[in-house]
């Protein structure tokens, strides 16, 4: 571990779990084909987190957005450390239901040892 990990490591988690709101992360699985009855399913992995959702500049971060785009930031630590793709999405409460937010862009900050992840999501 370097410097920066013993630092900054341990920050974002205790702040996203105070500040956060609650929402679930979907890992869509590897579709599998069954041959007795012909269906294809996917089965898929979802984890209970806490995110922080911020707004998100049209301009901002090397392109061009929606203006419902969102930033969503989430620790490594409540993930188990896995790497956040632009096949999964997250499941939002709000008032009357649930909002799903596909992933569009993750980015990650310390390559294979991420202490944050900043995640450009757009509302479906």
């Amino acid at each position: 571990m370097s410097k920066v990990d013993d630092v900054f490591g341990p920050i974002p988690g205790p702040l996203i779990q105070e500040w956060g709101q609650d929402a679930v992360l979907v890992r869509p699985g590897v579709p599998v084909y069954n041959p007795t009855t012909g269906e294809i399913t996917s089965p898929e992995s979802r984890l209970d987190v806490k995110i922080v959702i911020t707004k998100l500049d049209i301009k901002e971060a090397e392109g061009l957005y929606q203006m419902d785009d969102v930033k969503i930031l989430i620790d490594p630590g409540q993930i188990g450390g896995i790497y956040i793709n632009t096949d999964d999405y997250f499941e939002v409460p709000k008032a009357g239901g649930t909002e799903v937010m596909k992933v569009i862009e993750p980015k990650t900050y310390r390559g294979v040892n991420p202490v944050f992840f900043v995640i450009i999501a757009r509302p479906q």
